[in-house]
């Protein structure tokens, strides 16, 4: 008793160490404890986020139902669930969708890390989560994601039920599971170990307390307040080193001199993107992959202090960050190095924040729009060097002057308080403005000026943007002016002519005035034209308008329609002042010598006169009838005044044909026009796939049938053949992409094309452009122009012939005999058959001359190894004929008739 009195002091310390240290042992298991949930949890939220990666795009649907893909598709989404969760000793992976107030499973893993009978093999595509726990109903309701500890028929869980938007913008939950057991074990064996250590250690110590004792009592009292007074600050100081190490704000790392993690820090942690357990232990010398950091390492186990900044990827999760890193060697106690101490940050941000910058200062530095930069009372702090080459004023001498120095004063102040009144309030301003360069020079700029605000959506400056748009103006003004003029005459165009004869048409129909339209064609144009060159025909045109507008009155207006037309509108003025006018013109012409190139030629002029007044009808009535009178002109002579009337027996003939050409336009808009097709046999070769050739037929308003003879004279005669002819091989394109599946029956098909075509380049380039892009093969299709066609624009049909042809595409030559020099044109002409005009061939039969040109033109065809067709094959009697003679093919009534271009679809059915 004595005894236990004389050391109860010992004692007492004795026991307040060991409560200590089971203290300590007890904080430490409560700090670990902390560190696992937290590490679980952060694995948890990363495993579930990751599903929808894992997962096939779209797969969730607020349509989902099962199919025949659905069972394989389950199993590939099971392994990669799987596959993922023992990869990162997860228990389970899944999601669930809510459908009908009921949870379903639409993928899960097979993870059983803890063997608790756990097995999702039996969990199929939308299996109902029968004892799914309530708050799961919750985390569809508010969408929040939840960490929830529960326990169901496979076990005791701690889980995260993240709720994700699907493509479709349904809701389901990514979920993963950690069994309870499983954090329970990590628990337990780390606070048997603390308390087996704590407890060897409390064993040794007091053993060993309790064998010196005795002898250094005496020592130990002396010492006691002293070892007291160290621990507590060994304590304090170990505490305080830790609590630094732990949560300082820059990654830090402890390795040795191989190159081994020691120890590592929270920051650390999450820079790398690793837990600490995986780090412990992690050679960096060996699996680092980025040399210089590398280098870095080596150097300070050399003893240097290094540096390392760069881009690094990290081994274990691939995390790509940009690094900065300051590494310094240790030394033991006997000056060796030891290891050393890394100390790093993160600086993806700041860099990515550096680039970017960069890019921007990059960006405004080379725009091709002048920009500056003021403070909020609008001094200047910036400006690149495209204002300074707009301006001509230099950096140094615009950064502190007011924003607008270079105003001009075509600029009122009423502009800039409006500017300043908008920008003020945090609006944006743009408008066009006249500046002044610092030569003096003044410019159009279009200007936008936009307010910069902070965080807290204050004003702190405000960008100007200029764009120098002089020359687009001026070139804007030349547009607007060539719209509307000629530009060999200097006249008004025709459509801005016909726009000031609307006006003209209008006040005569409101009131008493009358005016007068003369419509004009120069008579010996074209020969002057084709004979001295185009060059001789512009500077005719050009002092021909100068000779008739030095005798109009001021404000007479005229005008060029084109070609050699003209047109003037005598505006307030009486027929029978303007007719004498209309012949003083006439007259003044004819006496007009053109001198060209020593060459002295006259000219004539037709001119039709047309009344406008309340009763001339609308503005195109009005063209009409200046342009039948006209007409009229030349019919009786040419070199003459006519008058339009009403009753005029000469312009109701022509009328007649203008009241075609407005069906005919109509057509066009109102799409009134058939395919119709005839079919083109081969005589020697049975075997030979299908021809047939494109015809035209117009449709009536009243729904009648109209035949191309009716029609198509007139429309060569007005210039609509080239809109007919695009309108033609349009539809026969969309026909043969329709029916693209049965093309394989014919050879090719034939289209006609017109004269004014063949110096189409706008139309050549559009075959050529739509047939590729169609899919089609230029070799189906063969193009027909007439022989007369041909030989009147034999410069244009050659290089339309010869681009078509090298592109592909076929060339027949029709009604070929019909000229009086058919032959010695032909070798010009690249085609590739010749049609042979139906003229000879109905009367083959019973007219030898006809027969004999047939044969003729068969054979030098053949010489030509050109391919030969017979029109008007009318009966098998010319039939034979033909095939006697040896040409290859037939096309006519006895062949076959025209019909709708659907029925050629048949003709394998014949």
């Amino acid at each position: 008793m004595q005894h236990f009195e004389l050391n109860k002091r010992i004692y007492v310390s004795i026991t307040l160490y060991i409560l200590s240290i089971i203290s300590l042992a007890t904080y430490s298991y409560l700090q670990e404890k902390n560190h696992i949930y937290t590490a679980l949890d952060l694995k948890l939220k990363t495993a579930a986020l990751t599903i929808s990666s894992l997962l096939p795009a779209n797969f969730h649907q607020k349509k989902m139902a099962y199919d025949k893909n659905s069972t394989q598709l389950n199993s590939i989404n099971r392994t990669v669930l799987s596959n993922y969760a023992k990869n990162i000793n997860i228990s389970n992976l899944y999601t669930l969708i809510l459908r009908d107030n009921q949870i379903l499973f639409t993928s899960a893993s097979t993870t059983n890390i803890d063997d608790d009978g756990f097995d999702s093999n039996d969990i199929e595509f939308l299996t109902a989560y029968n004892d799914a726990d309530t708050q799961l109903y919750n985390i569809f309701t508010d969408q929040q994601p939840r960490l929830i500890e529960y326990q169901d028929k496979w076990g005791r869980f701690r889980s995260i039920f993240i709720p994700i938007y699907a493509a479709d913008g349904s809701v389901y939950i990514a979920a993963a599971d950690i069994t309870i057991d499983t954090i329970s074990f990590q628990l337990n064996q780390h606070f048997n170990k603390i308390m087996l250590i704590s407890a060897l250690f409390i064993f040794s110590v007091f053993s060993l307390f309790f064998i010196q004792a005795i002898t250094y009592r005496q020592q130990l009292k002396k010492l006691r307040h002293k070892i007291a007074q160290r621990t507590a600050e060994l304590v304090q100081s170990e505490a305080k080193l830790n609590s630094i190490f732990e949560h300082s704000p820059v990654g830090i790392f402890h390795y040795n001199k191989q190159g081994i993690l020691l120890k590592t820090n929270r920051h650390f942690e999450k820079i790398f993107g690793a837990n600490k357990d995986g780090l412990i232990g992690f050679n960096m010398l060996s699996n680092i992959k980025n040399p210089p950091f590398a280098t870095a390492m080596k150097s300070s186990l050399k003893g240097q202090i290094s540096t390392f900044e760069g881009e690094y990827i990290s081994i274990s999760h691939r995390k790509k960050s940009y690094l900065e890193v300051d590494l310094v060697p240790l030394y033991s106690s006997t000056g060796e190095i030891d290891g050393g101490v890394g100390v790093c940050d993160d600086i993806t941000l700041q860099q990515q924040n550096t680039s970017n910058l960069q890019k921007l200062s990059r960006v405004v530095e080379c725009s091709l729009d002048g920009i500056l930069i003021t403070n909020t009372n609008g001094i200047i702090e910036y400006v690149n060097p495209r204002f300074t080459q707009i301006t001509g004023y230099s950096s140094k001498e615009s950064i502190g002057e007011k924003a607008n120095f270079f105003r001009s004063i075509e600029t009122t102040n009423t502009t800039y308080k409006a500017l300043w009144s908008r920008i003020s309030s945090g609006n944006e301003w743009s408008e066009e403005v006249h500046n002044q360069r610092k030569n003096g020079e003044l410019y159009w700029a279009k200007v936008t000026i936009i307010p910069m605000t902070n965080a807290n959506d204050e004003i702190t400056h405000f960008i100007g943007i200029q764009v120098d748009i002089t020359e687009s103006r001026i070139i804007a003004k030349q547009i607007a002016y060539q719209a509307k003029h000629d530009m060999l005459t200097g006249l008004i165009n025709r459509y801005e002519f016909e726009h000031q004869l609307t006006d003209a048409v209008c006040s005569a129909q409101g009131s008493q005035l009358t005016h007068v339209l003369f419509f004009l064609d120069l008579d010996q144009f074209k020969i002057i034209n084709d004979t001295c060159g185009h060059a001789a025909g512009d500077e005719l045109l050009r002092q021909v308008a100068g000779l008739i507008d030095d005798n109009l009155k001021p404000n007479d207006i005229l005008a060029r329609l084109g070609g050699d037309e003209f047109a003037i509108l005598m505006r307030n003025c009486q027929l029978t002042e303007a007719v004498s006018a209309a012949n003083e013109i006439l007259e003044k012409v004819k006496k007009f010598q053109f001198i060209w190139k020593k060459s002295c030629f006259s000219i004539g002029v037709s001119i039709g006169v047309a009344e406008i007044s309340r009763n001339s009808g609308n503005t195109s009535e009005v063209l009409i009838h200046a342009d039948l009178a006209c007409y009229a002109a030349k019919d009786l002579g040419r070199n003459r005044v006519h008058t339009y009337h009403h009753n005029d027996e000469l312009l109701t003939t022509r009328d007649g044909e203008f009241r075609w050409v407005n069906e005919i336009k109509e057509a066009l808009n109102e799409d009134r026009f058939e395919l119709y097709a005839q079919p083109i046999v081969a005589l020697s070769d049975p075997e030979h796939k299908h021809v047939f050739e494109v015809l035209l037929r117009m449709q009536a308003k009243d729904g009648k049938i109209i035949a191309p003879g009716i029609f198509l004279p007139i429309a060569e005669r007005y210039n609509l053949s080239q809109p007919i002819d695009r309108w033609v091989f349009d539809h026969t394109l969309d026909w043969m992409r329709e029916h693209s599946q049965q093309l394989d029956i014919f050879d090719h098909i034939s289209i006609n094309l017109s004269g004014t075509s063949l110096g189409d380049d706008e139309l050549l380039q559009h075959i050529m452009r739509n047939i590729t892009q169609a899919g089609l093969t230029p070799q189906q299709f063969m193009f027909e122009i007439t022989e007369t066609a041909a030989i009147s624009n034999l410069t244009n049909a050659t290089v339309f012939i010869n681009t078509l042809s090298e592109f592909g595409c076929q060339f027949a030559l029709d009604d070929f005999g019909s000229g009086l020099s058919s032959f010695a044109y032909l070798k010009n002409l690249p085609v590739n058959t010749l049609k042979i005009d139906g003229i000879f061939i109905k009367d083959i039969l019973t007219n030898p001359i006809d027969a004999a040109m047939v044969k003729s033109i068969n054979e030098i065809g053949h010489l030509m190894k050109l391919k030969t067709v017979a029109e008007f094959v009318e009966n098998d009697a010319i039939k034979q004929k033909i095939e006697a003679i040896g040409i290859d093919f037939a096309q006519g009534y006895g062949i076959g008739e025209p019909q709708p271009i659907d029925n050629m679809l048949c003709l394998n059915q014949q």
